[in-house]
């Protein structure tokens, strides 16, 4: 075996001893001593710090089945990279293990890993006023003899705790919701940031220090030891219970993200992830973009290196104005078009207010909870408001279309559902969808 560069398996890094080989074999196959899960252990700690893979040796020819080594919450594992046997863009360079090798991936019995199902937000949680920080470093492998084959630790489109955190920040500062513009609502991007930060204020992560105190929206403060948010994590040292390691948060509008890098608009220079970055996966990647991101940086195992980023949650937003909450490029296309819907009716009635709300977490209803797309609360006069639901219907899957047709029929006892799809928005429908979409709003209202 020996340790390879990440993503190009032909440059070597490091060779792995016969002895450290077999302590992965053996801890991989259930076999293992407390001498070789040390061993094991301290190798794959060491091919993560080198950001590489383990190659492994178990088959005679030119291309070798991969290793990755991931660093889960608490413990440290292998995942074994082979591609699946109905992608076309499946990699020969990635073959499976020797039938003999106790990496072999039994594909029955592989879990998916992305859960796709997944598409409604959890019910909130009670409004308490810590937040998670980073637990210790982790110091012992996880436990290959008992796996939970119903969840997988590599699922990226399920709730984070980091992302659970940037929701709780974008719903306190009201950044989900456009108000109705006779408030003329400020949309500037840095009275919005100032707003979280507020918003920031009232969360704690230790008992004497707030959410704010630790978190910076400057990305230079990355690189800099001497920035004024560096030094405050610095101040925090002695807080910090054994249980959780010192823990800095940076709240970034980016215009881009990867799957472990994160390019801020206020740097020319990437901030580089030690785990992955997490996204909500909705439509195509190169139209989720820009996003607003929260990381979690910590100072590595022994607590006295440079910052480093070790976890990240990117929401896509509008844009670089407005730091509307969207899920994918189409929805940014339907925010567009009920943006238009508000300032239209704005004009025509300047008596109407209408206020346009991105829900971030599940509405209970009496058949289950549901999160709508976008919902819209218009007021005309001193008439009682009007509330109403709009659905973006913008994948074609099976599965996507039953998962819709639940959560709608649950929508329904928030308010009237209007549905908007891809075709809906395509050039020479736009702006019959437009006017449909104005008239329906008009007409709920009348009726009311």
């Amino acid at each position: 075996m020996r340790i390879v560069v990440r993503n190009s398996p032909a440059y070597a890094l490091a060779e792995i001893t016969e002895n450290e080989a077999a302590a992965l074999r053996a801890w991989y196959g259930n076999a293992a001593s407390s001498e070789d899960e040390a061993i094991a252990l301290s190798v794959i700690r060491r091919v993560k710090v080198m950001n590489g893979w383990i190659e492994c040796d178990c088959l005679a020819g030119k291309c070798q089945p991969l290793l990755a080594p991931i660093r889960q919450e608490r413990t440290f594992t292998l995942r074994r990279l082979t591609p699946k046997d109905d992608d076309p863009l499946r990699h020969e360079e990635r073959p499976n293990h020797a039938r003999a090798c106790p990496f072999h991936v039994d594909k029955d019995a592989i879990p998916a890993l992305v859960d796709r199902s997944y598409h409604i937000r959890p019910v909130r949680k009670s409004d308490r006023s810590y937040i998670d920080a980073l637990p210790a470093i982790p110091d012992r492998l996880a436990d290959i003899a008992d796996p939970d084959p119903a969840r997988s630790p590599d699922r990226n489109d399920r709730p984070s705790r980091l992302g659970g955190i940037l929701w709780q920040l974008l719903d306190k500062a009201g950044t989900n919701v456009i108000q109705p513009l006779q408030d003329d609502p400020d949309l500037a991007l840095q009275d919005q940031l100032s707003r979280l930060r507020a918003a920031a204020k009232g969360l704690r992560v230790l008992r004497t220090w707030t959410l704010s105190a630790l978190m910076s929206t400057w990305a230079a403060d990355y690189w800099e030891p001497e920035s004024r948010w560096q030094r405050l994590l610095e101040s925090s040292r002695s807080d910090w219970p054994a249980t959780l390691r010192r823990t800095g948060f940076m709240l970034l509008f980016a215009t881009s993200v990867s799957t472990q890098t994160i390019m801020p608009a206020s740097s020319s220079r990437a901030i580089d992830v030690l785990g992955r970055v997490r996204q909500p996966l909705r439509g195509h990647p190169a139209c989720r973009g820009p996003f607003l991101t929260l990381l979690n940086v910590d100072f590595h195992d022994d607590d006295e290196g440079p910052v480093r980023a070790v976890q990240a949650y990117a929401q896509p937003v509008y844009n670089g104005d407005t730091l509307f909450p969207v899920e994918s490029g189409f929805e940014r296309e339907v925010s567009h078009l009920l943006f238009w819907l508000q300032r239209s009716l704005f004009e025509a009635a300047p008596e109407l207010r209408v206020k346009v709300t991105k829900p971030l977490f599940a509405s209970e209803t009496p058949f289950g909870p549901c999160r709508p797309d976008f919902v819209i609360e218009a007021t005309y006069d001193e008439r009682k408001p009007v509330t109403l639901i709009v659905e973006a219907f913008g994948m074609e899957t099976e599965e996507y279309r039953e998962a819709k047709e639940r959560t709608v029929s649950r929508m329904k006892h928030l308010g009237p559902n209007f549905g908007i799809s891809a075709e809906d928005l395509a050039e020479g429908k736009a702006s019959v969808t437009a006017k449909r979409l104005q008239d329906w709003v008009i007409d709920r209202i009348r009726n009311a």
